[in-house]
């Protein structure tokens, strides 16, 4: 998988968030056209952002126990009360890997799982797209 031509892309609310990073990644590198409901505009506040994303993950994927490549990284931010952030798993050399983007990033960065935490993200749930 090309999934270093995903990184350091940079964050840009108006064109490439984390759902902009999902859909390109799905589209490029796993041939899925995945739209998101709401994709503009989107909620401005994150607690909004977090109750629409929560409505259109039932419509949108089924949750996972075990995730494979491509699979949706849901996570919550820190302070957040709900999950409103996306990043797309990947396996890489024995190791699972989320490739997700934010603000306080300022562009697309490949994080180990077990390192998310530390960047102030708990991952919520692993869900495949219909």
């Amino acid at each position: 998988m090309d999934v270093d031509r995903f990184v350091g892309i940079p964050y840009d609310f108006w064109s490439m968030d984390c759902a902009d990073l999902a859909m390109l990644v799905q589209r490029d590198q796993f041939g899925r056209t995945v739209l998101l409901p709401g994709k503009r505009p989107r909620p401005l506040r994150d607690d909004a952002q977090a109750q629409a994303i929560h409505a259109y993950t039932q419509q949108l994927a089924y949750p996972v126990a075990l995730p494979q490549d491509g699979d949706v990284v849901l996570m919550r931010e820190i302070g957040a009360e709900a999950a409103g952030h996306i990043g797309t798993y990947f396996f890489l050399n024995y190791t699972p890997y989320v490739l997700h983007t934010t603000a306080l990033l300022g562009g697309s960065v490949l994080h180990r799982l077990q390192e998310l935490s530390a960047t102030g993200l708990t991952v919520k749930g692993f869900y495949r797209w219909k």
